[in-house]
C-alpha cells in the first residue's frame, strides 16, 4: 500500500512524506535529501448533512494522476453491502453510527493508495409537510368535516385528533368527524402529526373553522295515510324513515285546521267529516337539529258503500280456449263497475271486459276477477272473486288459442254401418254418453256410421256419428246426400270425444248424435229427448244456434247468416235433403233450434209426417 509517494523536482533539497491518519486529516513530515521535492499527502472529504433521510458525497483529492477511485462506506466499522459509490443515502437502519468512507486508488504497477474519513453520528431526519392542514365540510350537527393534511415529504403515517375550541375530543382521530349536538356554537379544527421511522415526528394544526350551527334532518319525507279515508274507519299515519331518527309527533287536520286532542299515530273518521279533506302533519324533534314539520296531501273522507258484493266467476270448464264471465252482483247505491281478470292474483294486461277467454298463459294457474266499484262521495271500493280450480289444457279438438281444430283432411268414401267396438263403447260409457239403468237401449241398440262431408275449409274429412239402428240407413242417405250437394260441416264426431259435454261439442262446432241426456239437461216435458235414443243430430251449432231456454240467449253465439257456409234455415239445401227423409227440424220452435233434427218422441219414425214452416217443433 502507498501511504505516501516521492516526487523528484529540480527546486528543494527534502523529501514531503504525506499520511493520511485515521481521522481523515494529513500529517506531514519534512526529511533532508538531494535534489528532490515533495507533494502533498491524498485525503477523502465528506459532504452532506449527516441525518437520516439525507445523502453523503465522498471526493478524493490528491491521489496520482492516473489512479482509479474506488470508495467503500462502512457504519460503526461494519461494511455496508453495495455502498461502493461516492454518495451514500441515510436510511432509518443508519441513524446513531459513525459512518467511515474509505477512497482507495489504483493504478497498474503502482501499489494502492488509499485514504479514510469518518463522520457522524447519523441524526434523525426531518419530515417537511408543504402547507398547514385544512378542514372542509358543512358546519351544522351531524355533517361529517373531513382533514385535508396537505402534502408530507417524505411520505409519512398521519394521526388526526380533533378539537373544539382547541380541546382534544375524545375518540376524535380520524380523518373525518361526525358533528355532534355537543359542538354547537364551538369552532372546530384538527391536529395532525406525521410519523415515520428514523424521523422526528411532526406536528401541524388547522386554522378554527367558524362556529357551528344546528343540524337539518338528512331526510324529511312528506306523510301519507294510511287506510281507508271513510267515515266509521281508523286510518294511520305512515311518517316515512327520518334520517337521522328522530322523535316524531302528529296533529290531524281537517280542512287544513287541527283537530283538538288528534295527536295519535290513528284517527278514528267521524261522520261529521264527510266530504272534508282530511290530513296529519308529523312534527320531527331531535336535540341539536332544527325541528322539521311535514303534512301530508288532503284526501277526501267519503262512505262506504251500502252494498258490495262478491263478484262471481261462472265457466262449464275452466280449460284454455274458454269463455270466463264474471258477475258484479248489485251495488248499492248503484256504482260505476269495472273488472280486472287476475292470473294466480297478477292483473292480466288487457283484460278487463266481464268476459275473459282463457290462454295457452293461464295453463296451470287459477283465475280471478276484481271488480271496481266508485261513485261520487264513496269509497272506491274492489271486490275479488273466489279463484277458479286450476285452469287445464285445451280439449280434445281445440288448438290452444281455444279455437276449434279442423279434422284432417281424407280421401272420399261413401258412408258405412259398424256395430259398435268394445273400445267405442267403453268410451260412450266413460264420457257418460250412455249409462246403465237410466239411458234408453243398450249397446245393440245403437250404431257408428262412418260418414263423408265437406269441410268449411272447402276440403274433403271423414267423421262418424252414433245413431239408433233403426235410423242408421236414413242417416246414411242424410250424408251421402249432403256430400253429393256439398253441404259444408266443421266436423262430425262422437260427443264422447267431448266428455258427454253439449256445450263443449257446441264451442268445438261439432255434428254430433246420440248424448243419453238427464233429464234436467233436456230441453222438452220428456224424460229424454231424441238424442238420448239415437234418433237426433245437431249440425254446425256455431252456424246454427238455439236460444237456450234457461238463459233467453243464443247457445253457443248467435246465428251466423242465412247464406253463411253450414248455415241451416227453412226451405235451404239441409233442410229439404234432411226433411225429406222424414226427420224433423226444430228450427220453427219457439227456442229457434237451428241445428237440430229428429225423428220424433219417444223413440219410433213418424213416416208421412213432415214439417211445415211455423209448426210447433218436437223438442230437443
Amino acid at each position: 500500500m502507498r501511504s505516501f509517494q516521492l516526487r523528484v523536482v529540480l527546486v528543494a533539497l527534502c523529501v514531503l512524506v504525506a499520511s493520511t491518519t485515521s481521522t481523515g486529516t494529513a500529517t506531514a513530515l519534512a526529511v533532508p535529501t538531494s535534489s528532490v521535492a515533495a507533494t502533498a499527502a491524498p485525503t477523502v472529504t465528506v459532504t452532506g448533512l449527516v441525518r437520516v433521510g439525507e445523502s453523503l458525497t465522498a471526493e478524493a483529492v490528491g491521489f496520482p494522476a492516473g489512479d482509479v477511485i474506488a470508495y467503500a462506506w462502512a457504519a460503526d466499522g461494519v461494511p455496508l453491502a453495495g455502498a461502493v459509490d461516492a454518495r451514500l443515502s441515510l436510511t432509518p437502519a443508519l441513524l446513531g453510527a459513525m459512518i467511515t468512507v474509505t477512497a482507495t486508488g489504483r493504478q497498474a504497477g503502482q501499489p494502492d493508495t488509499t485514504a479514510t474519513a469518518t463522520v457522524g453520528p447519523v441524526a434523525t431526519g426531518v419530515i417537511a409537510p408543504v402547507g398547514t392542514p385544512s378542514v372542509t365540510g358543512t358546519l351544522r350537527v351531524g355533517s361529517v368535516l373531513t382533514a385535508v393534511p396537505g402534502t408530507w415529504s417524505p411520505a409519512a403515517t398521519l394521526s388526526y385528533q380533533w378539537r373544539a375550541d382547541g380541546v382534544a375530543i375524545s375518540g376524535a382521530t380520524a380523518r373525518t368527524y361526525t358533528l355532534q349536538p355537543g359542538d354547537r356554537t364551538r369552532h372546530l379544527s384538527v391536529q395532525v402529526s406525521g410519523a415515520r421511522t428514523g424521523y422526528v415526528t411532526v406536528t401541524r394544526t388547522s386554522a378554527s373553522t367558524g362556529a357551528v350551527d344546528y343540524g337539518l334532518f338528512a331526510a324529511a319525507p312528506t306523510p301519507t295515510i294510511s287506510g281507508t279515508v271513510q267515515i266509521g274507519s281508523t286510518v294511520r299515519v305512515a311518517p316515512g324513515t327520518w334520517s337521522p331518527s328522530a322523535t316524531l309527533g302528529y296533529q290531524w287536520r281537517v280542512g287544513g285546521v287541527a283537530l283538538d286532542g288528534a295527536t295519535g299515530a290513528t284517527f278514528l273518521i267521524p261522520t261529521a267529516y264527510l266530504a272534508k279533506p282530511l290530513s296529519v302533519t308529523v312534527t320531527a324533534r331531535r336535540t341539536g337539529y332544527v325541528t322539521a314539520a311535514r303534512t301530508s296531501a288532503a284526501r277526501t273522507v267519503t262512505r262506504p258503500f251500502t252494498t258490495a258484493p262478491t263478484p262471481r266467476v261462472s265457466a262449464q270448464l275452466v280449460r284454455v280456449g274458454w269463455v270466463l264471465r264474471a258477475s258484479s252482483g248489485a251495488w248499492s247505491p248503484a256504482a260505476t263497475l269495472g273488472v280486472q281478470w287476475r292470473r294466480d292474483g297478477a292483473a292480466i294486461p288487457g283484460a278487463t271486459a266481464w268476459t275473459y277467454r282463457l290462454t295457452t298463459g293461464d295453463l296451470g294457474k287459477r283465475i280471478t276477477a276484481s271488480v271496481t266499484g266508485r261513485r261520487a262521495g264513496y269509497t272506491t271500493t274492489v271486490r275479488t272473486s273466489a279463484a277458479t280450480a286450476t285452469v287445464l289444457a285445451a280439449p280434445y279438438g281445440f288448438t290452444n288459442s281455444g279455437t276449434p281444430a279442423t279434422p284432417p283432411t281424407a280421401a272420399y268414401a261413401p258412408s258405412a254401418v259398424h256395430t259398435l267396438t268394445d273400445a267405442q263403447w267403453a268410451k260412450i260409457t266413460a264420457a257418460g254418453v250412455w249409462r246403465p239403468t237410466v239411458c234408453p237401449g243398450g249397446r245393440t241398440s245403437f250404431r257408428r256410421v262412418d260418414v263423408p262431408y265437406w269441410g268449411l275449409d272447402g276440403k274433403v274429412h271423414r267423421g262418424y256419428v252414433v245413431v239408433n239402428a233403426d235410423v242408421a240407413r236414413s242417416t246414411v242417405k242424410i250424408f251421402d246426400t249432403l256430400y253429393a250437394k256439398r253441404f259444408q260441416m266443421h266436423r262430425v264426431e262422437g260427443i264422447e270425444n267431448w266428455g258427454g259435454s253439449e256445450w263443449l261439442a257446441s264451442k268445438a262446432n261439432a255434428s254430433t248424435a246420440m248424448n243419453c241426456r238427464k233429464p234436467a239437461e233436456a230441453n222438452s216435458s220428456n224424460a229424454y229427448s231424441p238424442h238420448a235414443w239415437g234418433r237426433a243430430i245437431d249440425f254446425n251449432p256455431v252456424q246454427n244456434p238455439y236460444i237456450n231456454p234457461r238463459t233467453g240467449t243464443w247457445d253457443p253465439n248467435p246465428p251466423a247468416a242465412a247464406t253463411a257456409p253450414g248455415a241451416i234455415r227453412y226451405g235451404g239445401l239441409a233442410w229439404t235433403v234432411i226433411t225429406s227423409l222424414h226427420w224433423y227440424w226444430s228450427g220453427s220452435d219457439s227456442w229457434h233450434d237451428y241445428m237440430h233434427f229428429d225423428t220424433g218422441y219417444p223413440s219410433a219414425p213418424r213416416s208421412g209426417l213432415r214439417v211445415t214452416e211455423g209448426a210447433v217443433g218436437h223438442g230437443r
